[in-house]
This record gives structure tokens, C-alpha cells and sequence, in this order.
């Protein structure tokens, strides 16, 4: 039977990543659905799961990747990664797609449809599924091929305040991408288009360190009046 949610987390594997990845899931209350082959490691662990393949498409449909926020792909095989993530991206054009690899074949798994690629370590599944739900002491971590993951305040007084992540098009301005948002101590995963940026809520931002660093002057630029903005362009032609 098919596990109806929507806008949740789907975790694909449970091995050593998987599991970290799932224990700080579970910490922040987050909701999400596990897929594993092996059902003795899944049982009576206090979440959602799916047995089974989880380079099949039957399995992810059963559960719920046609409909989920993001979906974490810990998969111990790279070839079943590339798998996953091709079905999965096939199922759900707007999820963001995080994998692991284990190899050096990073390349494939993006062409399959990944957002993001991390390299292999039960250290990298903590700090994903930290910065998902946006509960790190560290505000930055590089992860793989200079990505990485920011905290990021949005002050009282912010121009991302009030607006919906889909008038602020970061994908298209600046090429970083919200992954989760906290808001006096509640975190929401479930990101899209509508979602509503408010003042003093944290972001977690992934991305290149450019993208990131995009990401800040975004903001700056649009607190800044159009005669301000035409000023800095004119400064900048002369340096």
C-alpha cells in the first residue's frame, strides 16, 4: 500500500549513512519515509518505511517520491545510486535529490537527475540530514566538489521577508537552493514554491561557496534603491 504524505523527506537506503541520516530526522520530528531491502533492520524503529529496491520504481512510488520535498539517496551500490536517482528524478521533476557516491563518478549521478552528490562517510550523512532540518552548530560544512550548506539568518527588516521562495527565483538569481526552514524552534522541510520566507526564521541554503556568497549580495541588492544599485554598478565600472 502506497504511504500518502506530501512534501515529506524520503530516505533511499539504511545502511551507516542511512541510519545517521534518519536518527537526526527523527531527533528534529521531521516527517519521512525509509526504503530498505532488508525489513528486519526497519521494524518496530518508529517511522514510515517501504521494503525493497530502491532503484525500483514501484518501491519509490510506494513511497511517496512522486510527492516528497527531498529525497536523500544513501545507497551502498554507486550503480543503484545512479538508478535511484534517475527514477526518482523521473517521478518528481521539483524534489531536490542529494546522493552519496563512493566512487568517482559524481559526474553520472548529476546527469541522473541529483541535485547535490556528497562523498561517502557516516560523518557526510549527519551533516546532510542536519542541514535539512537545520540543527548544526556549524553554520557552514563543505560537503563534495565545493558544495555546501549554510545557515542563514533573515533579520527583521529583510527583503526576503514576506516574499514566497518562488517570487525570489534563488535557482535563477543566484543558484543556490532552500532546503529547510526553522522558525522558533519548529523546522519545515516541506519546501516549495509558495513556501513564505519570515523575518528571524533560519534557511538552509545549499550551494557553491560563489552561490552562497550570490545568495548574500541578493539580499543585499534588493534592500538597496534602484539609484543605489545604478551607483554600485558605476563604481564597479571603474575599479
Amino acid at each position: 500500500m502506497p504511504i500518502e504524505k506530501e512534501k515529506h523527506l524520503v530516505v533511499v537506503g539504511y545502511g551507516d549513512v542511512g541510519k545517521s541520516i534518519v536518527a537526526e530526522l527523527m531527533r528534529a520530528h521531521a516527517e519521512f519515509v525509509v526504503v530498505d531491502r532488508n525489513e528486519d533492520n526497519l521494524l518496530d524503529k518508529g517511522f514510515d518505511y517501504v521494503v525493497g529496491d530502491g532503484s525500483n520504481e514501484e518501491i519509490l512510488r510506494r513511497a511517496g517520491v512522486a510527492s516528497a520535498s527531498t529525497i536523500i539517496i544513501a545507497l551502498n551500490s554507486d550503480t543503484d545510486a545512479i538508478f535511484a536517482t534517475l527514477v526518482a528524478r523521473t517521478l518528481n521533476r521539483d524534489a531536490i535529490i542529494l546522493s552519496r557516491a563512493n566512487a568517482p563518478i559524481c559526474d553520472k549521478i548529476y546527469r541522473a537527475g541529483a541535485d547535490y552528490v556528497a562523498s561517502v562517510a557516516i560523518v557526510v550523512g549527519q551533516m546532510v540530514a542536519k542541514h535539512v532540518i537545520s540543527d548544526h552548530e556549524e553554520d557552514v560544512v563543505m560537503l563534495y566538489e565545493g558544495i555546501e550548506i549554510e545557515k542563514y539568518h533573515v533579520k527583521e527588516g529583510s527583503p526576503f521577508a514576506g516574499k514566497t521562495l518562488e517570487e525570489l527565483d534563488l535557482r535563477s538569481n543566484v543558484g543556490c537552493t532552500v532546503i529547510g526552514i526553522e522558525k522558533e524552534g519548529m523546522t519545515v522541510t516541506g519546501i516549495h514554491g509558495k513556501t513564505t520566507i519570515e523575518e528571524d526564521s533560519i534557511l538552509a541554503i545549499v550551494g557553491s561557496k560563489e552561490q552562497i556568497q550570490k545568495f548574500e549580495e541578493y539580499e543585499d541588492r534588493l534592500s538597496k534603491s534602484p539609484e543605489m544599485i545604478m551607483v554600485d554598478k558605476i563604481v564597479e565600472m571603474f575599479r
